[in-house]
């Protein structure tokens, strides 16, 4: 039997993607007060960035619980008994420790299952889940899979710059970013991601140069194996990153998400990234 490839909400995956390739997602919620929307069925990502605009309250973010992985494992078991679930990075959210205790009772019935932290997020955590379904889907062994997943996580690199911190500050997720909060007056943060958390990466004054940086930064890597672009509500900025990427390596594939409610709870509206993964020496 395949190996089944788990991944959650925050890997922006579209859904087309994600059914053709087999990946199986456990959503997070997004809440606003009393209302409580699972990120992919409750509420569109339209939906999700018109109602931050207006709404008076500021929303925010829930794991999936043990029982919400259980529901997408359980029906799994039918079909397999080996499973790798890549989940958001365990220091920006409980996903990671959830499915880690789901897996447990998982494994009490006889299945074979791994919970890896893809240290990631987002168009990032997309790249490295979708290589490890390729591989399930190519034949590959749970061994393998499993490699794969943590080979390709030491390999990307996730860029992004925000229209403004205040998002971040909100949602508690700055991280080491926190430096840039005494100073984002006239300015465009570009932020990485480094060991799953969030660190400034540069401070620039406008949202072309922050473009421009993000575009050098991810096509200067030698051994380019896949470029992702990432956007909130900037379609037009993405598709001209897209472009710029497309003509300098028109042989790599080119991944292009939108980042959904859950992680737009904390980057804003305006939010734009850029994502690379390396190929093995």
């Amino acid at each position: 039997m395949a190996v089944r490839v788990i991944t959650d909400s925050t890997a922006d995956l579209p859904a087309d993607i994600a059914q053709q390739l087999g990946i199986s997602v456990v959503p997070l919620s997004v809440i606003f007060g009393d209302e409580v929307y699972k990120e992919g069925f409750d509420i569109s990502t339209d939906q999700f960035y018109d109602k931050l605009r207006r709404s008076p309250i500021h929303p925010t973010t829930s794991a999936p619980s043990v029982g919400d992985f259980l529901a997408v494992y359980e029906p799994l078991l039918a079909e397999t008994d080996e499973i790798v679930s890549v989940h958001l990075s365990a220091k920006l959210s409980a996903t990671f420790n959830n499915a880690c205790q789901a897996a447990e009772i998982i494994r009490e019935r006889g299945a074979r299952i791994e919970v890896i932290d893809s240290r990631s997020a987002s168009f990032a955590m997309g790249l490295i889940v979708l290589a490890a379904a390729r591989a399930a889907k190519g034949g590959g062994s749970l061994e393998q899979v499993k490699t794969i997943v943590e080979r390709s996580r030491d390999r990307v690199r996730l860029v992004f710059a925000l229209d403004t911190l205040e998002y971040l500050r909100r949602g508690g997720r700055i991280g080491r970013a926190r430096a840039l909060l005494g100073a984002v007056l006239r300015i465009k943060p570009i932020l990485t991601l480094r060991d799953g958390e969030v660190h400034p990466e540069e401070r620039v004054r406008t949202m072309a140069q922050a473009l421009e940086r993000m575009y050098q930064i991810c096509i200067s890597h030698p051994r380019i194996q896949a470029l992702a672009v990432g956007y909130s509500t900037n379609p037009s900025a993405a598709e001209g990153l897209r472009r710029r990427f497309a003509a300098a390596r028109p042989d790599v594939e080119i991944y292009v998400a939108r980042l959904g409610p859950v992680l737009g709870v904390h980057t804003g509206p305006g939010a734009i990234g850029a994502g690379v993964m390396e190929g093995e020496e």
